[in-house]
């Protein structure tokens, strides 16, 4: 048996693979231009590995929101 990683992944899987928390994988899959679940199963939505790997790509890790630096304030 090989020691592929599977084709499609769960939130969980999603954020180990974007190194979030699973809190933080959330809030990305709901923006709209996270790809879209290939299926929901009773355990949750699921999504094509290949698909979040295209999307880190162009993801903008430094856009995180919220507050701004106090500098940035004044």
């Amino acid at each position: 048996m090989t020691n592929t990683p599977p084709e499609h992944v769960g939130v969980t899987e999603i954020g180990e693979m974007l190194s979030v928390s699973r809190q933080r994988a959330n809030k990305l899959v709901a923006r709209a231009d996270f790809p879209a679940p290939v299926a929901q199963t009773k355990a949750g939505r699921v999504w094509e590995r290949a698909a979040v790997v295209t999307w880190e790509k162009g993801w903008d890790r430094t856009n995180v929101g919220g507050r701004p630096p106090r500098a940035a304030q004044e």
